[in-house]
Order: structure tokens, then C-alpha cells, then sequence
């Protein structure tokens, strides 16, 4: 009988992907939740990593629509929750969401 904490068998692989390929491999292997990733790079401090702006952009985007959210719930405004895989969006779409310089006050 085998063991209900008994993990799965593993294996240690390595992942090369084109830089315009990478977004979509990489979400379409977070569905599948089959894979863990490893830190590469443990000593390089997290501002002196390559996309510290872009993952910035996307927390900020996060907390704004976080708000927004709220502010719906408050308003009673249905939010309307969709059966469909969520997909995350590619970079030029998050930064169609951010708003431009002409947009603020």
C-alpha cells in the first residue's frame, strides 16, 4: 500500500525557449501545474534581475485592478466569473491596461 504523502517520481529538466515563445510556453506549463522552477540565479537580488520593471508594472496593474474589484463589490456591480481557462496576458497587453502619460492629470 503505498504511502498518501509519497511523492510522485520526478525529474530534473532544463527548458530553452525563444524569447518570443517563452510567455506562452511558460503559461501553458502553469496550467498544467506539472512544473516547479527552480532559481538559477539564488544570489542576484531581485532589483538586479532582467525584467524588475516589467514584473513592477504587473504588481502595480494587480493592485489597481485589486481596487477596482473592491470598488465594485461596494458598488453591487456583477462581476461576472467565466468558465474559460484564464489565460495571462502577454506584455503589450498589460501594457494597454496601464495608463498613458496623456491619460493623467
Amino acid at each position: 500500500m503505498s504511502s498518501l504523502f509519497r511523492s510522485e517520481e520526478m525529474c530534473l529538466v532544463q527548458l530553452f525557449f525563444q524569447t518570443e515563445s517563452a510567455h506562452s510556453c511558460i503559461n501553458e506549463l502553469g496550467h498544467l501545474g506539472l512544473v516547479q522552477f527552480k532559481d538559477l540565479n539564488p544570489g542576484v537580488t531581485a532589483f538586479q534581475r532582467r525584467f524588475v520593471k516589467e514584473v513592477k508594472k504587473c504588481e502595480e496593474m494587480e493592485r489597481i485592478l485589486r481596487y477596482l474589484q473592491k470598488e465594485m463589490v461596494k458598488s453591487n456591480i456583477v462581476i461576472v466569473a467565466t468558465k474559460e481557462k484564464e489565460m495571462v496576458p502577454c506584455a503589450r497587453d498589460v501594457l494597454e491596461l496601464e495608463p498613458s502619460q496623456s491619460d493623467t492629470p
